[in-house]
């Protein structure tokens, strides 16, 4: 493959990884969330960044194949592709202590419709997330109101939370995994 030919992939690569980012920055800045079964724009955003950043890496390994000649090349790609992955091993550490497993719950009103979605996020023994109304087949609307749990996840089991369904609202009571029932009211503005 020729260079410019090589140069003209990456930059396709790198043009759409950017353009989605920026269009998943669009979505959820609206307060909206794009969900795809348990893959959300948060995952979604986070992966073409990942992408394009591998895109970048790769094209400086590809300029310094395309540029360098004999034992220059081989201690440039030996130095590069060890700080390159010491880099990667880090990121990848970081990215997995820290990531917090966001899964969506849907909650069907007394109709058989989902009425409400819950999103349920943990580390390190706390659980907190947010509820969001459907807007779409893949669209959720944020409503704002947020929970927070201690060492338990009442909205996975079902056994954890009550609902009230109103016209008006949704009236949320849940076990906070400290023996004591909170309760949280999703507004219903249509």
């Amino acid at each position: 493959m020729s260079w410019k030919r090589f140069q003209r992939v990456i930059w396709a690569l790198l043009a759409v990884c950017a353009g989605g980012v920026f269009l998943m920055c669009m979505v959820s800045g609206r307060g909206y969330a794009l969900v795809f079964g348990q893959v959300d724009d948060g995952t979604i955003a986070w992966t073409l960044i990942s992408i394009f950043l591998l895109a970048l890496v790769i094209w400086g390994d590809g300029a310094i194949v395309a540029f360098t000649r004999g034992w220059e090349r081989a201690a440039a790609l030996v130095f590069v592709l060890l700080v390159e992955g010491l880099l990667l091993l880090t990121v990848l550490f970081f990215s997995v202590y820290f990531y917090t497993n966001p899964t969506y719950y849907p909650i069907y009103d007394p109709a058989g419709e989902v009425g409400l979605v819950v999103r349920q996020e943990c580390w390190l023994f706390k659980g907190w997330g947010q509820f969001y109304l459907p807007a779409g087949p893949c669209l959720l609307r944020s409503t704002g109101v947020t929970y927070e749990a201690k060492d338990c996840w009442p909205f996975s089991d079902g056994r954890h939370y009550e609902i009230e369904w109103s016209e008006e609202s949704i009236v949320i009571h849940y076990d906070n995994g400290m023996g004591e029932w909170e309760t949280r009211t999703v507004p219903l503005d249509k």
